[in-house]
């Protein structure tokens, strides 16, 4: 813009009160294509010119009178704000230019009454005079404003996958010590069952992390077909065993219906479903699970705002509770979560927003003779819940031995990992990075019959390791190791051909499950 205020100057000297009254409008002309706003002030604040850029900004009718205090007064509706503006503006810039301009950006209120971000550019001419010149940059800023925030989530997604991954580390490494100290504890001993809760706390805090995984992509959420009955039992199980003061019976129906849902996003909504059950529940009260399918008609349906159609019910029948009318109807509002009389943990708003994302609803029940229950619907799917693979045993019996090259950069994941694979009866070798895989590879790749890569490392990642090692043997046995669940990185690799993946964290069944379905592949 500073190469273009001598041409400013250069048009509007001539229009002094000197100039030829038939040059006027060639001059005007020349102002009203400049691309912003001109307003010229006399020595005594009056306008005495102001373009059509200018007009267009502020929102004022062009052929319309308007004194410098109109201005102003309308621009700068705030006494004290544009006391300030105006002695920035005739008293500070002109006399303050760095090279040739100085350059006040404020919020204005246009003729219309809507804000607009606006720099100002004040310069005092020969004649005394000022030229104010006047940009709406209020599109400007909004773009800078949205590349900043890019940015800003950019950042907060990769520190939350660097935190993910971390933390599936530490996971790892404590699932790995549990694994191992439940080869060598009995059902019968007190520490197995705290040993097996422990690993549901595990899994609890994997699964958290893979949402939390899930929402730094982008918010991508994964639908996959569900069957309630063992889901419900699942969380059940984790129930029972953390709160002993509620008694639980199930009452599967054994033909439910599937449901399309995203398990992790599910599972949370549910423990917000049973927190809110059992803070309903008086001591050592007992709760009824059930499931079932119903058919919603459509006034049923319209009424709650969702499809009529076939739906899953679950139910949270709490016969030995009851709510007044008040409490069942805040159940739905966050605020109930400050209200005196209310117990703690009662709020069903969290889950409620979790259910209609899965385009269902939650109803709840209340009556003296029955007590209280929560009804959860979600919609049936026509197609059928994949069956997980059969287990194999966690050990093996062989005649010979077997060699896993196992690949992490992470010394506490090869520690407990290999530990692992031992008490299988499998030999490990250990590599800390891709190129040392590598390396070991070429050395003694004919004794290896099996490598366990990480995927995500400092130097060479899992992925270039892993096409170095099959470059060396095309029919290398890998299995893919991440705390990232199907991610891109884990997609691409498999997209090339490796079949086989494992999630950390991953139990003792679990690795010697994988192993054995990858060395019995054809």
């Amino acid at each position: 813009m500073i190469v273009v205020f001598p041409c400013i100057l250069t048009v509007l000297r001539p229009m002094d009160k000197n100039i030829k009254s038939d040059q006027k409008p060639f001059f005007k002309n020349i102002t009203d294509t400049i691309p912003f706003g001109l307003l010229l002030v006399n020595p005594e604040y009056d306008i005495e010119y102001r373009n059509n850029q200018f007009a267009h900004i502020f929102g004022y009718d062009y052929p319309k009178s308007l004194s410098l205090s109109q201005w102003l007064d309308t621009c700068f509706p705030d006494h004290d704000f544009r006391k300030q503006a105006r002695g920035i503006l005739f008293h500070e810039i002109p006399y303050t230019q760095t090279e040739g301009k100085r350059t006040y950006t404020a919020s204005i209120v246009t003729h219309q009454g809507r804000e607009k971000l606006v720099s100002f550019t004040s310069l005092k001419l020969e004649s005394s005079s000022f030229l104010i010149i006047c940009n709406d940059v209020t599109e400007e800023r909004k773009r800078e404003a949205d590349l900043q925030h890019t940015q800003i989530m950019e950042a907060g997604r990769s520190m939350a996958c660097g935190v993910a991954h971390e933390f599936n580390n530490i996971l790892m490494g404590i699932q790995g010590y549990v694994s191992l100290m439940l080869i060598d504890t009995l059902p019968a001993h007190d520490h197995y069952t705290k040993l097996k809760a422990i690993e549901e706390q595990i899994k609890c805090g994997s699964n958290l992390t893979e949402q939390l995984l899930e929402r730094a992509r982008d918010g991508r959420i994964e639908f996959k077909t569900l069957e309630l009955n063992g889901f419900i039992a699942g969380l059940a199980a984790v129930i029972r065993r953390a709160r002993n003061d509620i008694h639980i019976t199930e009452q599967y129906s054994t033909y439910v219906w599937a449901v399309e849902a995203d398990v992790t996003i599910l599972e949370q909504g549910f423990r917000s479903i049973f927190a809110a059950a059992a803070g309903i529940l008086p001591a050592h009260g007992t709760l009824l699970l059930k499931t079932d399918n119903d058919v919603l008609a459509g006034s049923s349906a319209l009424r709650h705002a969702i499809k009529p159609g076939p739906y899953v019910r679950v139910s949270l029948s709490m016969p030995e509770a009851c709510m007044n009318e008040s409490l069942s109807h805040r159940l739905f509002s966050p605020a109930v979560l400050q209200d005196a009389d209310c117990p703690d943990g009662i709020d069903l708003s969290f889950a409620c927003g979790i259910i209609k994302g899965h385009e269902g609803m939650i109803e709840v029940e209340s009556d003296p003779a029955s007590g209280s229950a929560i009804h959860v619907y979600l919609p049936a799917s026509s197609k059928t819940p994949h069956k997980k693979k059969p287990e194999y045993a966690a050990t093996k019996t062989r005649t010979e031995s077997e060699t896993v090259l196992l690949v992490d950069d992470e010394k506490v994941i090869t520690h407990v990992t290999s530990a692992m694979l031992s008490a299988l009866g499998y030999d490990v070798i250990i590599a800390s990075g891709g190129e040392e895989a590598v390396s070991l590879y070429q050395k003694c790749g004919d004794h290896i019959d099996l490598v366990i890569m990480d995927i995500v490392m400092p130097g060479m990642g899992g992925g270039e390791a892993i096409d170095l090692i099959r470059a060396i043997n095309p029919s290398v046995k890998v299995i893919l190791c991440s705390g990232y669940s199907m991610s891109g990185a884990v997609n691409a690799i498999m997209e090339k051909g490796v079949r086989h993946f494992l999630k950390k964290p991953f139990t003792l069944q679990e690795v010697s499950r994988k192993i054995t379905e990858v060395m019995t592949a054809e």
